[in-house]
């Protein structure tokens, strides 16, 4: 898939850091994304109602946290199908298997290249 093909798709990012969600969608708006912005899990609740192209959560968020999140998508009929990807600076024993038991279809560690990002984005969306 080619960055024109990300034209018309959407993403949700979540991440508790603004700076982190600002960069992030700066970069993909530039691809055509239409991009929603979450500061926390409840709020990412909210917007996947948007039934976004993809989810990207960070793990470690105040509250309910991106696994948390994760389940809780997985198990709404309306946002059960979008591919989840989770982000982490630090991951601790067994976290990658628990995400991805939660229904997390990837699995990327801060920090992260955008390069490795978009591929990742371009796996997923189709």
């Amino acid at each position: 898939m080619n960055n024109n093909q990300l034209k018309g798709k959407s993403i949700l990012i979540a991440d508790d850091e603004d700076y982190v969600r600002q960069h992030l969608a700066k970069h993909l708006e530039n691809l055509g994304l239409t991009i929603y912005q979450a500061g926390s899990g409840d709020e990412a609740l909210i917007l996947a109602e948007n039934e976004p192209s993809l989810i990207i959560l960070d793990v470690k968020m105040p509250n309910l946290d991106g696994i948390q999140t994760t389940r809780r998508l997985k198990e709404n009929g309306k946002t059960r199908a979008i591919p989840v990807i989770l982000l982490s600076a630090m991951v601790q024993n067994g976290e990658v298997s628990e995400g991805m038991a939660a229904g997390a279809s990837g699995y990327l560690l801060k920090p992260i290249t955008f390069a490795r990002l978009l591929d990742s984005i371009k796996e997923y969306i189709g």
